[in-house]
């Protein structure tokens, strides 16, 4: 029985070979018979009708049926944030009627687009933040219909480090946090609460709309802040214990037990700030409404300017604690993916130190005493 087992995989193993050299013979053949450049274009040609990862725009007769199909392939298939994708297909739309190099998202052609991009920067003197964000526009197109802008050889001009920073000082971010927004007890300490925790912690917009209950560990001392922009992952943040826990500040604990509840509902599920209605914000809608209720204390208010408060006072506090910049401590408290981030904040530090030198961190905190 052995042997015949043996005798049966030999037989077979010779037909797999024999089948598997039949197929080479009769690719070369077809190689040679229709040119190498034809095969290779057949089979991307095939890739494209096969691969469901690939957008093919002759299927679209609008552009609002082909950016739906780029936005979809954005957020299902690249698993991106839609926030952004809705930016990348406004400024689709601009470029499409633009009234010298109109550029046809249909037919997608490298020398139009370079073109269109040159003709921005050298004749319309067009900023390089707002080149960028349209090449960063063109790659997402390119990408959904599977072509590399990589072989294109643009290369973009890299836009100019930030050289201002206009952040409150602790007194006035105090005046802030506590200033009275509304007469209804919870709409005011809903903002209230958020300025605080938004200074003091340095979430990103998307994170305060996205922050859950359930990723806060009173007893443990920490918090997990999902970012939709890394893809939903997760961060863990160890704030200050008046931050957290203690009952006479805005503290998550006073926050989870005394007002959420006043409020929530089925609606609500586990997000840890909602409005009076026990609905969840989106990101636009918690701007309208912290923009007109603290610009007119603080005009240049703007939700990232906490997360750039954050990062300096941070800073300041590292250099208070350790005789040092801490940038470590800064990039993991804020979530940043490269160092040179939290580097470019040193030299704001430094300037605003000089202006009030002293631990802003501690002074704000001291300041709810």
């Amino acid at each position: 029985m052995v042997g015949g087992a043996k005798q049966n995989w030999k037989t077979i193993l010779e037909q797999i070979i024999s089948q598997k050299h039949f197929e080479q013979e009769t690719t070369q053949i077809v190689v040679e018979e229709m040119g190498e450049h034809d095969h290779v274009k057949q089979n991307h040609d095939v890739e494209k009708l096969t691969n469901p990862y690939i957008i093919d725009p002759a299927k679209y007769n609008t552009f609002e049926e082909l950016t739906n199909a780029i936005k979809h392939h954005w957020i299902y298939k690249r698993r991106n944030k839609p926030e952004t994708i809705q930016k990348y297909i406004r400024i689709m739309k601009r470029m499409a009627n633009h009234p010298v190099f109109p550029v046809n998202w249909f037919d997608l052609n490298p020398n139009q687009i370079i073109a269109y991009l040159e003709h921005r920067e050298y004749t319309e003197n067009a900023g390089k933040c707002a080149i960028g964000n349209e090449w960063k526009a063109v790659k997402v197109v390119a990408r959904a219909y599977g072509m590399n802008t990589d072989t294109w050889g643009y290369v973009p001009p890299s836009p100019p480090p930030a050289k201002v920073r206009i952040i409150p000082m602790p007194d006035t971010v105090y005046k802030l946090t506590t200033h009275k927004y509304s007469k209804n007890r919870y709409d005011n300490s809903l903002i209230q609460y958020i300025l605080f925790h938004g200074f003091l912690l340095g979430f990103r917009p998307s994170e305060i709309v996205t922050l859950k209950v359930s990723n806060i560990f009173l007893d443990e001392g920490y918090m997990l802040i999902q970012e939709p922009k890394k893809h939903n992952q997760l961060r863990q943040v160890f704030p200050e214990e008046e931050i957290i826990t203690f009952d006479r500040r805005k503290s998550l604990k006073n926050w989870i037990e005394h007002w959420r509840p006043k409020v929530e509902n089925q609606y609500s599920k586990d997000y840890l700030f909602i409005q009076r209605n026990g609905k969840p914000f989106t990101v636009n809608y918690l701007r309208k409404v912290l923009n007109n209720a603290v610009k007119p204390l603080w005009n240049p208010y703007s939700l990232y300017v906490m997360r750039h408060w954050c990062a300096i006072a941070r800073l300041i506090h590292s250099k208070e604690e350790t005789g040092r910049w801490d940038i470590w401590d800064v990039k993991e408290t804020l979530g940043h993916d490269d160092i040179k981030t939290t580097e470019a904040y040193i030299r704001f530090a430094k300037r605003y130190y000089k202006i009030a030198h002293y631990d802003w961190i501690k002074a704000l905190l001291k300041f709810y005493k």
